[in-house]
């Protein structure tokens, strides 16, 4: 029998600030719901007798899992319209715990932070959504849902009289995806849901509903990858993407395997003995970019962050979602099965969906030539996947300590010892 899965308990702090007050104002919150990505604060708040717009995540910690409760401590900053209360306090008069977080608050806004957790951003969101949808023919019926609200993105589920729609707001880093993603959802059926509208220069795209996440038939999705991928090759040449193909990865190898890079002997970073046994497998890795270089298969539209959690169904529709790390890649790169499956799925059924996907290749190389092709391609794929942060979100966000260490995971996976089946 399985267990049921934790309860959680979060300690939720909610800071306060307001226009031309140098004060903040602290509430604490014991919620059971998730708040890490901003979802449920707003509600949370509302609930307390809060009143304020989400600005930015301040903290978050984990904390030990007791008696199956999952513990946790989040912090968030938000923006309160209205004058504050006498109880809010310089950061200077807070307790010793909450001055970081109140100074923090206080913060200037700097070029590298993401716009939405500017005061004032939400209100002007609100007027472009409510016109988009208006020139649609559909009216929104209440708030937002938050379901993403951090560095790289921002997400919200719209409630219309017409059904639910999505608006994304991406910063500057990526705003490859909202050029991107019209013209892909216009020209190849399922790469990318239904655009009602975009807004380049604000980082903005309003999205159809593509249906539920995480569809079950594997072999569906590979055999939809594969499409794509080859309906992608004429728009390749208009779209101007990056290329992120063998020889970048080549490029970057030997940096990614560095010890800066690995963290090594840093908190959650690798030891030592972990970063001498990646690097024995260097050759191998090189070897397997070579091979793929070679090949004679065309680079095509690349994802870059192909797992389930990015693909949708609807009736017998697949749709592929979040183009953030879209470029010009070698296809099998993307096409590993173990991101796109449930954890634990049996290998012969990851072998079954491999060999539909690798079909629709097979005039360019015999099927067993392209199975060699495709293993070595699961080794590349992960420094693929490693360098959309490394090369990447890294460089550009605010607080790196965020995603120091995000690209770890990928790279692990390519430890001798590492299991095949990867988390999403």
């Amino acid at each position: 029998m399985s267990s049921s899965p934790p309860r959680r308990l979060t300690t939720l702090h909610l800071l306060l600030t307001a226009p031309g007050d140098d004060r903040v104002a602290h509430h604490t919150l014991s919620v059971n719901m998730m708040t890490y990505y901003g979802e449920h604060v707003p509600d949370a708040a509302r609930a307390a007798g809060v009143q304020g717009t989400l600005g930015r995540r301040l903290a978050f910690t984990a904390q030990s899992e007791v008696e199956g409760v999952r513990r946790s401590e989040c912090v968030w900053h938000l923006h309160s319209a209205a004058p504050l209360g006498t109880e809010a306090k310089r950061p200077a008069d807070q307790p010793d715990a909450l001055r970081p977080w109140a100074e923090a608050a206080l913060s200037a806004h700097t070029p590298a932070r993401a716009p939405w957790f500017q005061a004032g951003w939400q209100e002007g969101a609100l007027a472009w959504l409510d016109e988009e949808l208006a020139a649609q023919g559909l009216t929104r019926t209440a708030a937002p849902q938050v379901l993403k609200h951090w560095q790289i993105s921002l997400l919200w589920r719209v409630p219309t009289d017409r059904g639910k729609v999505y608006f994304k707001a991406v910063p500057s880093f990526f705003a490859r995806e909202v050029s991107a993603t019209p013209v892909l959802a216009r020209e190849i059926p399922g790469a990318a849901p239904a655009v009602l509208a975009a807004d380049q220069e604000r980082g903005f795209l309003l999205l159809a509903d593509s249906g539920e996440a995480e569809p079950g038939d594997l072999t569906g999705v590979m055999q939809h990858l594969a499409a794509v991928q080859r309906a992608s090759l004429p728009l390749l040449p208009a779209l101007e993407l990056r290329d992120r193909g063998p020889a970048y990865l080549r490029a970057w190898l030997p940096r990614l395997l560095s010890d800066e890079t690995l963290l090594t002997g840093q908190d959650g970073g690798f030891t030592p003995q972990e970063a001498a046994l990646l690097r024995t497998r260097q050759a191998e890795l090189d070897a397997a970019l070579v091979h793929l270089a070679a090949s004679p298969l065309p680079l095509t539209l690349g994802h870059g962050d192909l797992h389930s959690g990015n693909v949708t169904a609807q009736d017998a529709q697949v749709t592929l979602l979040d183009w953030s790390d879209i470029c010009r890649t070698h296809p099998f790169l993307d096409a590993n099965p173990a991101y796109l499956a449930p954890p634990g799925t049996p290998s012969e059924v990851l072998d079954a969906a491999r060999d539909a996907y690798l079909s629709a290749w097979t005039d360019h190389l015999p099927l067993p030539e392209l199975r060699a092709l495709h293993a070595d391609a699961l080794l590349a794929g992960e420094l693929l996947r490693a360098l959309g942060y490394v090369d990447g979100i890294q460089e550009a966000v605010e607080d790196k300590s965020e995603w120091a260490g995000a690209h770890l995971h990928h790279l692990r996976r390519l430890l001798p010892a590492q299991a095949t089946a990867p988390s999403s």
